[in-house]
């Protein structure tokens, strides 16, 4: 696995982001042993998720909201 990048942001731009995942057909989840699962109820705040990219590096996206 490669680099663990995490990011707190904003629920305007964490639907963004999660609209962009689903329409680029990119797998995402809610824990980062399971970043392909579809959920986005983070252990940690209301509303997280984990996607991989081609390089194995494993990202984290949180909002608040």
């Amino acid at each position: 696995m490669g680099m663990h990048l995490a990011f707190d942001v904003d629920p305007a731009t964490f639907d963004r982001i999660l609209a962009r995942l689903r329409d680029n057909g990119v797998p995402f989840g809610n824990h980062p042993a399971h970043p392909d699962n579809g959920r986005i109820d983070h252990p940690l705040c209301p509303r997280g998720l984990f996607f991989v990219d081609a390089a194995r590096n494993l990202y984290e996206v949180m909002s608040p909201a």
